[in-house]
This record gives structure tokens, sequence and C-alpha cells, in this order.
């Protein structure tokens, strides 16, 4: 999956949806959603994103990272939790590794379980 536009295709006929079909229940037209895979178009709104996403059993999170895009709803939680600013700071300076990064997820969702 190289861009935007070549990964929207690839989910789609990986699902074995059809353009106009996929078009309709992304809610956009048929000729849009073309050029949105053949790179004639730039990446669409957040909202498509997210609903492209649903649509092609896609993970919206890489779906953002090609489009060059954040989810609106956690850029807001950033803006309104500033503690995980703090957070992601450190992992930054600190230069976490993959795997660093895949333990502390994973003691995070450890403690929320724990705290259930």
């Amino acid at each position: 999956m190289k861009n935007f536009g070549e990964t929207i295709r690839n989910l789609r006929v990986a699902q074995k949806f059809g353009l106009r079909e996929t078009a309709a229940k992304v809610g956009i037209s048929p000729a849009y959603l073309s050029r949105i895979e053949r790179g004639k178009e730039s990446p669409p709104r957040p909202e498509i994103i997210k609903v492209m996403a649903k649509i092609l059993a896609a993970d919206p999170d890489v779906l953002f990272r090609l489009a060059s895009s954040s989810d609106p709803e956690i850029v807001d939680f950033l803006h309104s939790e500033p503690e995980i600013m703090i957070l992601l700071r450190l992992i930054k300076d600190a230069s976490f590794t993959d795997v660093e990064i895949r333990k502390l997820i994973q003691t995070a969702e450890d403690l929320k379980a724990n705290f259930r």
C-alpha cells in the first residue's frame, strides 16, 4: 500500500466492492471516489475517511496517516488532556522503540482491565 488512493482501491477490491457501490455506501459520487483512487484528488475530509475505514474494514489510523491527516476526535482528546501530551513528549524525547511502545500499550491495557 503506497498512497491513500491506491490503498482505498486495494481495500475496495479486496472486499469485492464495485466503485459505484462503495461510493454510495460512503456517501460520495463515484467520480469523486475514482479521482481519489487515481491520485487525482486529495484525500477527503476526516469524516469521510472514517466512513471509508468502517466500510472497507480498514484501520482508520492507517488511512489517516496515508492522508497526512489526523482523526479530529483524537486531536480534541489531546487538547483536552494535557497529561497525554506530556506522555507523548516523553515517548518521543526518549526515542521509544516499537517494542517499547507495544509494551507500553500492553501495560496500559492491563492497567485498564485491573480497574474494571
